[in-house]
């Protein structure tokens, strides 16, 4: 049985190197372990595939003593008295006892203020092509390839895609050999996000949809999570009317929402993959559906809530939970506020990498 490759794309963040992915691979296979019916580890049958672009940001970074400057006079057209106010703002955070490395801090807040600029941007697109390239090229045109995409990592991977079919990374345009991608998942998607601030996006994907780029996509949200839905995906880069299309009986396009609290940070990497529904998804799509057991009663018995929240802030969550009009609206909001209300903001909501250890490699395995 050939062997289904997977590449996973992080969001910001630190990941100097393939490592950023270890925790999330563990997950993969716990849950492997707990809901495919094969006899093996999931790395038998499954080759993962981390891909990292931090260098281009570590190494833009690394030329600017005064990285604010840089970063503020490149990336973005503010006034004298906007960027005043945010040097002043970056100043006082630079001071700060945790800030003793600066790409520590910087990555978090730069990031995508630095992909927000052209020529990064394009670094970045040509360094995931690259890697891209390199691994599916090196098999068969009948091998199978699939994208799981976060945070940053899903706007970088459809701006990437975007370059490949609009013929501007012909030299890692592995679809002009034949390949092509049976899925993207994207979770937390920051697509449309690129909007922001001034409710204009320059370059906008436009050629990415199924059949011609994947043939499926799945977007993934918890709604719960602050960075992904201060503007829900939309999906106006996709052809009208093809949101409801089916591609060999299953739905071209599904957008699967969560509402789990395992920890504090629900953006992370890897409390999205503690929820069986998007692991399940996941195995799927790499073509195990049909070893895939007990699908309904694992999902029907992982507990909204996990053991790590605090209990006065799970009383909190069991009670907007059980709001159906609070839930419709703007719930991240509301989550963020309970948070800071009991105490659990500070030193606890970071992005899944290298540097916070995948929050000290400590999870809510759920049997």
């Amino acid at each position: 049985m050939k062997k289904f490759t997977l590449f996973l794309i992080h969001g910001i963040g630190i990941h100097r190197s393939a490592g950023w992915a270890e925790a999330t691979i563990d997950l993969m296979q716990t849950a492997w372990a707990r809901s495919v019916n094969l006899s093996g580890p999931m790395l038998d049958y499954v080759t993962i595939v981390p891909i990292t672009y931090d260098e281009v940001f570590e190494s833009y970074l690394n030329d600017f003593s005064d990285v604010s400057s840089a970063v503020l006079s490149d990336a973005l057209e503010l006034s004298s008295e906007q960027r005043a106010s945010i040097n002043k703002s970056i100043d006082e955070l630079k001071s700060s006892p945790e800030a003793n490395d600066k790409h520590f801090i910087f990555s978090y807040i730069f990031d995508v203020l630095l992909y927000k600029m052209a020529l990064v941007k394009e670094q970045v697109n040509v360094v995931v092509a690259k890697q891209l390239y390199e691994h599916i090229s090196a098999l068969g045109t009948q091998d199978s390839f699939g994208i799981v995409a976060h945070s940053l990592g899903t706007r970088v991977i459809n701006d990437t895609l975007q370059n490949i079919r609009s013929g501007n990374a012909n030299e890692a345009n592995f679809y002009k050999q034949g390949y092509r991608l049976k899925f993207l998942m994207q979770i937390s998607d920051v697509t449309d996000l690129f909007g922001l601030p001034f409710k204009q996006d320059k370059y906008p994907p436009k050629d990415v949809y199924s059949y011609d780029t994947y043939d499926y996509l799945r977007t993934v949200t918890n709604r719960f999570d602050p960075i992904a839905r201060i503007i829900p995906t939309r999906l106006d880069h996709w052809p009208k009317g093809r949101l409801n299309e089916e591609y060999l009986g299953r739905p071209a396009y599904k957008d699967i929402l969560l509402d789990h609290v395992h920890e504090v940070n629900v953006h992370g990497l890897t409390h999205y993959m503690l929820h069986p529904e998007i692991t399940d998804e996941i195995f799927e799509l790499c073509g195990f559906g049909r070893r895939l057991i007990d699908r309904n009663s694992r999902r029907a018995s992982f507990p909204p809530l996990g053991p790590s929240v605090n209990p006065s802030l799970k009383v909190a969550l069991e009670n907007l939970m059980l709001d159906t009009f609070g839930l419709a609206n703007d719930t991240w909001q509301t989550y963020i506020n309970l948070v800071i209300k009991h105490g659990e903001f500070e030193g606890h909501y970071s992005h899944d990498g290298e540097h916070n250890g995948e929050h000290n490699g400590k999870h809510d395995h759920i049997a």
